[in-house]
């Protein structure tokens, strides 16, 4: 809910709204950050097989390794679509 307010205001506001946002401590991004990932934790509870985890893992790893988090998701779905096409066992 909170990203989409920042989204918004970013774009309504456009340079003053960047200008508001950079007003905001690093602590407090930080603290929602934290709590983004606290929500996604759950998620990890729904993956069934290890070739789920390893996707997830993948993805987790090429999001540190680059800037760019659609790299990362795109290498997902790349991944995800060559092992259920070969079916191969992790």
């Amino acid at each position: 809910m909170i990203g989409i307010f920042f989204v918004v205001v970013a774009l309504v506001l456009g340079e003053l709204g960047f200008t508001l946002l950079a007003l905001i401590p690093n602590a407090v991004l930080g603290v929602l950050l934290v709590f983004a990932g606290l929500e996604l934790c759950p998620l990890l509870r729904s993956l069934k097989s290890n070739e789920e985890y390893f996707i997830a893992l993948l993805i987790a790893g090429i999001a540190l390794a680059v800037a760019n988090m659609a790299w990362a998701f795109g290498a997902g779905i790349l991944a995800d679509l060559f092992i259920r096409r070969f079916k191969i066992k992790i």
